[in-house]
């Protein structure tokens, strides 16, 4: 006997709950017995507009985060949650979902309490190595509770169901990489010279483009074979511009973007990334062989950052550099260290391997299949003895 599937995604808040569950959702269009996918979340935040760039059917609640200080919001924001909850009930009822998939942030709070509500099964994913609020509260009665990292697994030891080290979903792209001259050539760059890509993920990174400007003159002149990828963020570009020292405006040797839509191109020809740590990041660098120098974000939830970074430091796949210790001089000093050791790179390219999982967006997208195939067989039974 077959079965349609008919999947709700939920996740959001930042790029980090909303890029695993595109990455499956990849996986579930190309599966005929994928009869529907609808993605919920927080109506006009950056999951509405990545699942639209996805021809995801997407549904925007109104909802926001748990307020941090005392304010009239904390008196509105049970009000709101408690309507999104209702709203997404309503949405599940006339979907019909087999099953629900959780990545994590507030936006994905209603549609979970909902599920458990209606009766429809669900799982979850979490992305880092210390679980957020939401997973944390709705693991106990996931059907699969997925962990993008080892260290998430003891704090899902309660779940009534399976716990799985999956690893983090990425987008196809990431791993059927262009070789590096292809990707050169669409940005314009050298091939034969040591690249060193800096990002502080789409919005920028303050500290560390601060640091990148004072450090960028010395270090293009001091190694002529080094050239520098930049995403400076958006908010950021037209000030970093105007400060930047006039002889890195005209070099070959720096490549400034604003952002890159697809990142997959700079990580083909990246030798050495200079990013923050989240888990997302982690996973593509992963896949793509690429070592690192991380700068944890230190006000990350929990510092789910810095345990992010540690765990590939300890497995010798990157160095690590907190932000307090991040400027300009430390910064130059790093990146030529790394890039001076070639055989150290590689050692650090091949444990940056280990941390990846290529597949893992089709393990999550089977295991969704089979607790939606499980509900149903539970279903028919159900109607059979009615």
């Amino acid at each position: 006997m077959s079965f349609r599937h008919r999947i709700i995604l939920t996740g959001g808040g930042t790029g980090g709950h909303i890029y695993p569950a595109l990455a499956i959702a990849e996986q579930l269009k190309r599966d005929a017995s994928v009869e529907d996918i609808l993605y919920i979340g927080a109506a006009g935040h950056l999951e509405e507009k990545l699942a639209k760039e996805k021809d995801l059917a997407f549904v925007g609640l109104d909802i926001s985060g748990m307020p941090r200080k005392i304010s009239s919001s904390l008196l509105t924001w049970p009000i709101q949650t408690l309507g999104a909850i209702f709203e997404a009930r309503r949405v599940i009822k006339k979907f019909k979902p087999t099953v629900i998939l959780g990545t994590g942030g507030y936006a994905s709070a209603p549609p979970l309490f909902a599920a458990m509500f209606s009766g429809i099964p669900y799982v979850i994913h979490e992305p880092d190595a210390h679980p957020g609020v939401v997973n944390r509260l709705f693991a106990r009665n996931a059907k699969v509770a997925s962990c993008g990292m080892h260290g998430a697994y003891d704090y899902f030891k309660k779940c009534q169901g399976r716990v799985i080290v999956n690893g983090n979903p990425v987008s196809e792209r990431f791993i059927n990489l262009l070789n590096r001259d292809a990707a050169c050539a669409v940005l314009g760059l050298n091939p034969d010279l040591k690249t060193v890509l800096i990002t502080g993920g789409s919005q920028g990174a303050q500290a560390i483009n601060d640091a990148v400007l004072y450090a960028l003159p010395t270090l293009l002149a001091i190694d002529p074979q080094i050239q520098i990828i930049h995403q400076v963020g958006k908010k950021n570009i037209h000030v970093y511009k105007e400060h930047l020292d006039a002889h890195t405006v005209k070099s070959q040797r720096y490549f400034l973007r604003e952002y890159f839509d697809d990142l997959s191109i700079p990580y083909a020809i990246a030798d050495l990334a200079v990013s923050r740590s989240g888990a997302m990041t982690i996973a593509e660098l992963a896949v793509t062989h690429t070592p690192a120098l991380f700068i944890p974000y230190p006000f990350a939830a929990a510092n789910h950052q810095y345990e992010n970074a540690l765990l590939a430091t300890q497995k010798g796949a990157a160095r690590l550099l907190t932000q307090d210790k991040l400027n300009s001089q430390s910064l130059h000093d790093e990146i030529l260290t790394l890039l001076s050791d070639t055989a150290q790179l590689k050692l650090m390219g091949e444990a940056m391997a280990t941390l990846g999982s290529p597949k893992a967006a089709s393990d999550l997208a089977n295991q969704l299949k089979e607790v939606s195939t499980e509900f149903q067989i539970k279903k028919s039974k159900e109607r059979i003895h009615a």
